[in-house]
């Protein structure tokens, strides 16, 4: 079974993430702490990220998970609020696959996650 690995703290968007997931039959874990990363990312197909998250440094986890070959080549797929281009340029830059507005990333969530599973 595929998994998800979601560094999201937004309860709306957990739910809607599990409910299309599970869907899809895909597994998602919902990462509270920078130290349960390594838990979740065994079998994962797609990371998504919260850039704008308060527990984790969003910038720093992208390169790391990009510079590590085991993880490398996992999607990594982040939104953020749609005015702050700057730190959209930054994730893009530290090998984030694709970064999407907010809104954007909640009309698009159903397609993501198929996509993830089949």
């Amino acid at each position: 079974m595929a998994r998800v690995t979601a560094i999201v703290n937004d309860l709306i968007f957990m739910t809607k993430i599990r409910n299309i997931a599970e869907y899809f039959g895909l597994t998602v874990g919902f990462v509270g702490t920078e130290d349960q990363i390594d838990l979740y990312l065994k079998d994962c197909e797609l990371i998504l990220i919260d850039l704008e998250n308060d527990f984790i440094d969003s910038l720093s986890l992208i390169e790391k998970l990009k510079a590590n070959p085991a993880t490398a080549s996992i999607k990594l797929i982040a939104y953020l609020s749609h005015v702050n281009t700057p730190l959209r340029a930054q994730a893009l830059a530290a090998g984030c696959d694709e970064v999407l507005a907010r809104f954007e990333f909640n009309s698009n969530m159903r397609g993501i996650l198929q996509a993830a599973c089949c």
